[in-house]
């Protein structure tokens, strides 16, 4: 075995006992809150939600990956965990580490969802008023909320909008196109991400993506253009946020 498939195999999850037993690690980081990221009521309902999903991976049939570079990996989003079926290529090695790697997502194996709740009961767990939470939704600042007719639900994981802006990845699903009198490109678009500039405040770049015919185009935004965008994006229901860096157990360091 050479070092770069010695490495691998080392860093990822092959078995279902594999990704039990990191899931495992990664609900007592949720329940720990270190950093007091979230509020007690989010923590708890994103533990429920890892717990959730912990028992729905416990009750199938996962078979032991041999075939060189692939493996399972999990990630905890907005709203929901999915268990994804990856493939790596282009790992690049050095001191010793993989210090580059790409994965593909080649199939989402489980998808558990949180709880979704109204815009009185979000209000109440956060002990704000309704009338903030609506003028989050305008504002495009909840951004895992959905419309269900005429209502929006939001899921009982998402914490209230932090102050300033988070940069963010949204991915089109499914082939959808997103319409949009203000913003026509995005019928185009497989990927919209938004980055604040680091010099001026008030001045956003949007960045439009698709990969498939090979299309890149940016728009610079103002604040106010920026929360109409978000909120056009999100109203759709046609697009999720991507996925952030999150913690990642080392399972080998709890062998013995």
């Amino acid at each position: 075995m050479d070092i770069k498939e010695d490495l691998f195999r080392e860093s990822h999850l092959f078995t279902r006992e594999d990704v039990l037993k990191s899931l495992e690690l990664f609900i007592e980081h949720e329940k720990l809150n270190e950093e007091a990221v979230y509020s007690n009521e989010v923590v708890k309902n994103r533990v429920k939600l890892c717990e959730k999903f912990y028992a729905a991976v416990k009750k199938c049939k996962l078979p032991v990956l041999t075939e060189l570079w692939w493996f399972y990996e999990y990630e905890l989003l907005g709203n929901s965990m999915e268990l994804n079926l990856c493939q790596a290529s282009e790992i690049k090695v050095e001191n010793d580490e993989i210090s580059g790697m790409t994965s593909t997502v080649e199939h989402t194996l489980i998808k558990v969802e949180c709880n979704y709740i109204t815009v009185e009961q979000y209000a109440a767990m956060l002990n704000v008023e309704p009338v903030t939470v609506r003028q989050w939704i305008r504002r495009g600042k909840l951004r895992h909320a959905k419309k269900n007719g005429r209502d929006w639900l939001i899921p009982d994981t998402e914490d209230k909008p932090r102050r300033g802006f988070t940069n963010v990845q949204y991915i089109v699903e499914n082939d959808a196109h997103i319409e949009s009198d203000e913003f026509p490109l995005l019928a185009v678009c497989e990927s919209i991400s938004i980055f604040q500039d680091v010099d001026n405040k008030n001045k956003f770049i949007c960045s439009l993506r698709n990969y498939k015919i090979e299309f890149h185009t940016t728009l610079e935004l103002t604040r106010s253009e920026v929360e109409r965008l978000e909120h056009t994006i999100i109203e759709s229901g046609k697009a999720r946020v991507g996925a952030n860096i999150q913690y990642v157990p080392d399972i080998r360091d709890t062998e013995e």
